[in-house]
């Protein structure tokens, strides 16, 4: 059974895979550096964030932590406005595509990507110190807020691996897969998201869909190490069996 090792990365939420000293590898994820993405209701709250970000980044997330909540706390009055509805959007395109989706007349407010990064940022330090309870509730929380953000779903996926809950893993895997297929906002976690789907298919045994999904991945990102040595580790497994 492969383990999990929560890392702190940098650059852009991200999930890879580490090689252990006896040749497995481990699924990891990192916090969100926050990346573009046109401004709010509450913009003030970016530079906040950020600083967080790097805080946690440099091992300090009991700090991050206390900065963060002050932050989710404006981001929550903000949602709780009555006879109104907060989200964030990173373009104009999910701005209106979200407004044709949801005309009931509710005045929409775009709320600052800087509170879904907010939210996401709680979640991994949560993730990081195995509190998956936690982690899902931040993650709710991101995803009511920014319902186009695919690395809120990736790190769902890493909680449901802490929990071993295979199949919760491999579908939220599979909705982010979704949205960086339909959102080009979003495209550029595609092969992180394939790469998601084949751990899961290789914990619930089915190694053909999930030597499928890590080439597919490749074709996104060729020679990535993290496919290439779970694709090893998919014969490695199949010799073990019996060549089956």
């Amino acid at each position: 059974m492969r383990l999990l090792l929560i890392v702190t990365l940098g650059l852009c939420c991200n999930l890879a895979f580490a090689q252990t000293e006896t040749g497995p590898w481990k699924l990891t994820t990192a916090p969100v550096a926050p990346r573009p993405a046109e401004p709010g209701l509450g913009r003030e709250l970016r530079a906040s964030v950020q600083q967080s970000v790097e805080q946690s980044l440099k091992g300090d997330n009991a700090q991050a932590r206390v900065a963060l909540l002050e932050v989710a706390q404006h981001c929550d009055a903000y949602r709780a406005a009555a006879g109104r509805r907060a989200v964030s959007f990173r373009t104009q395109r999910q701005y209106e595509l979200y407004l044709a989706d949801h005309n009931d007349g509710t005045p929409l407010d775009w709320l600052d990507m800087a509170c879904a990064d907010a939210y996401k940022q709680l979640a991994y330090i949560a993730v990081e110190y195995h509190d998956t309870d936690q982690a899902m509730q931040w993650l709710d929380q991101a995803q009511a807020t920014a319902p186009y953000e695919a690395d809120v779903l990736t790190e769902r996926g890493i909680a449901f691996n802490q929990r071993k809950d295979w199949r919760g893993a491999l579908a939220s895997y599979q909705q982010a897969l979704e949205l960086t297929r339909s959102h080009p906002e979003a495209a550029h976690l595609q092969a992180l998201a394939l790469r998601g789907v084949g751990f899961s298919l290789i914990e619930l045994g089915d190694l053909p869909s999930a030597q499928s999904h890590y080439e597919q991945s490749l074709e996104l990102e060729p020679d990535n190490p993290v496919a290439l040595q779970e694709l090893t580790y998919i014969q490695q497994l199949r010799e073990r069996a019996g060549g089956k």
